[in-house]
């Protein structure tokens, strides 16, 4: 392939795709205005003094916002537009300029030729299939995710992942819109990922999920002890598990020696108030009630209901006597 270094104007080369956004880069614009323009573009002679631009769309918007009239040039030889396509997938994969957004669509434009295929592109961009092929599996995601994901500068790998998630459309939905506002990370849906595939999770009520997710996004924990003791505690409320209880159980044991703790700390426990220690004391009761409920009178057997009842009203009988 034969290359040559030529000054060029601007208002020669032509913009042949809509791959890279036509964004102002401020950083960009002073480090020309200040070193020049370090790396040339590269574009192909289309004619006699008529090119179209292959790789340097933020270099060549610039070039422009700054009021450039001509740069300098790595002059290719004309080729196809997919050809043109592989080699700025080829400079992108290796450089990560462009986002996976604009991968993405240039990906999937030469997917529409059948010259091309998955194995085809990577052997062209010397890269591994795998690498190919995460661009081309989230191609069902919901468009109005990928343009609002764009616009906010949201990764574009996780909403294939939140696109893939075992739960309702309606909470695919509500963690996408996290997600896209930037209120949750990529990491926080990688967690989700993994939550939603433990089996206790599959078995948590539909209308308790959102609640379940909202915990998990509320602790933004990196430990996932602590994301499977909240998926225990809704699976436990939904129905019995051996593993949920005896998770449950350990939880309750842990927290209660870490109280014990405290309260052998004699500078908390000498400096409580009297309305403080009674607030202990009632919850303490109210946990002792729980475990230890009182008999109720349904619990009583036929029999010693009638029994009692017989005694009861001997017990009125004799009140009014002595009265």
């Amino acid at each position: 392939m034969t290359k040559r270094l030529k000054k060029i104007k601007l208002s020669k080369i032509k913009l042949e795709t809509n791959y890279r956004n036509k964004e102002k880069d401020i950083s960009l614009e002073l480090d020309i205005t200040k070193q020049g323009l370090k790396v040339p573009l590269i574009v192909e002679e289309e004619s006699n003094n008529q090119y179209v631009l292959v790789d340097g769309y933020r270099r060549y918007y610039a070039l422009k916002f700054l009021g450039m009239k001509d740069a300098m040039c790595s002059v290719e030889e004309q080729s196809s537009e997919e050809e043109r396509i592989v080699k700025r997938i080829g400079i992108e994969l290796h450089t990560k300029r462009r986002t996976a957004y604009q991968l993405e669509r240039m990906i999937n434009r030469l997917l529409e030729n059948e010259k091309y295929s998955v194995k085809t592109i990577a052997n062209l961009c010397n890269v591994k299939e795998v690498t190919i092929t995460k661009y081309v599996l989230g191609s069902d995601v919901n468009p109005e995710w990928l343009r609002r994901g764009e616009l906010t500068g949201a990764g574009r790998h996780a909403l294939t992942d939140i696109h893939n998630l075992n739960v309702s459309q309606e909470t695919r939905n509500y963690i996408a819109d996290k997600y896209i506002n930037r209120e949750i990370t990529k990491t926080i849906v990688e967690i989700i990922k993994k939550a939603t595939n433990e089996n206790e999770f599959k078995d948590i009520y539909e209308e308790k999920v959102k609640d379940c997710i909202n915990e998990i996004i509320l602790q933004q924990s990196r430990n996932y002890d602590t994301v499977k003791e909240i998926i225990n505690e809704h699976n436990l409320q939904a129905r019995y598990t051996k593993s949920s209880h005896t998770s449950m159980h350990n939880l309750v044991l842990k927290l209660l020696a870490r109280i014990e703790k405290i309260f052998r700390n004699n500078y908390y426990i000498k400096n409580l108030s009297t309305n403080e220690k009674d607030e202990l004391k009632k919850s303490v009761r109210n946990l002792d009630l729980i475990l230890n409920p009182p008999i109720t009178w349904s619990e009583f057997s036929i029999e010693d209901q009638y029994t009692k009842n017989l005694k009861m009203k001997k017990k009125i009988t004799e009140n009014r006597n002595l009265l």
